[in-house]
């Protein structure tokens, strides 16, 4: 018996020589700024979302899902020049590789949020969750923008 009880002792001692020894995975690599969403107009249930996403781990990081307890559906969406049109794509997820920042802005790569289910009060904080593959859960806060109030586009 007392054998045991010294065979057991010493993996119990050897548990925290093993764990530090164990590769750390970076969960913090991402940095996600600027995040808003759009108001809607009357009787709309669709509106955009964006945001900067920086990658400042050492591992690139796929984005799979999106969700909030306002909005039913979120998807995300790349706009395409195709055939002299501009057309919007769902993408299953978006890549951010290792340090690199994805931007999700008006006129390229965005959020869509379907089925909105409540109304969208300009200056508002609402939370979203992203899910990624190896990188974490993130919660964003998302700051509710005029829909007139668009940026300047360049020339």
């Amino acid at each position: 018996m007392k054998h045991v009880l010294f065979v057991l002792l010493a993996i119990l001692s050897a548990i925290p020589v093993i764990a530090d020894k164990a590769p750390m995975v970076d969960k913090l690599g991402l940095n996600v700024t600027d995040a808003y969403l759009r108001t809607m107009p009357p009787g709309q249930r669709v509106t955009a979302g964006f945001l900067t996403i920086s990658n400042n781990g050492n591992e690139d990081c796929q984005i799979l899902s999106a969700t909030s307890p306002f909005s039913e559906r979120i998807e995300f969406h790349q706009h395409l020049h195709a055939n002299g049109m501009m057309q919007m794509r769902p993408l299953a997820q978006v890549l951010v590789t290792a340090g690199k920042t994805v931007k999700f802005s008006p006129g390229g790569l965005h959020l869509m949020f379907f089925d909105v289910t409540k109304p969208l009060v300009e200056n508002e904080i609402l939370p979203m969750r992203l899910l990624t593959d190896y990188c974490g859960t993130y919660l964003v806060n998302l700051q509710i923008r005029n829909l007139l109030q668009r940026p300047m586009m360049e020339h």
